[in-house]
């Protein structure tokens, strides 16, 4: 494993969006949410264009795992 790798993993992503909208909870969730949304709607636009040939039979999935 990289130094890179090793870093990256112990920063609390949480903690570090909250700090970056000074401790407001409720703006973090919100451009959380946005992102979010908007990374859903890339998602699903790029699975129309792409064809299961150039996928390997890969599919998007909408809903993370449990």
């Amino acid at each position: 494993m990289s130094t890179q790798r090793i870093e990256e993993a112990e920063i609390d992503k949480a903690q570090f969006v909250l700090d970056a909208f000074g401790g407001n909870a409720l703006a973090a969730l919100r451009s959380v949410v946005a992102d979010a949304e908007h990374l859903c709607s890339e998602l699903e636009t790029a699975s129309l264009y792409l064809s299961a040939g150039i996928s390997r039979g890969w599919k998007p999935s909408f809903l993370r795992d449990e």
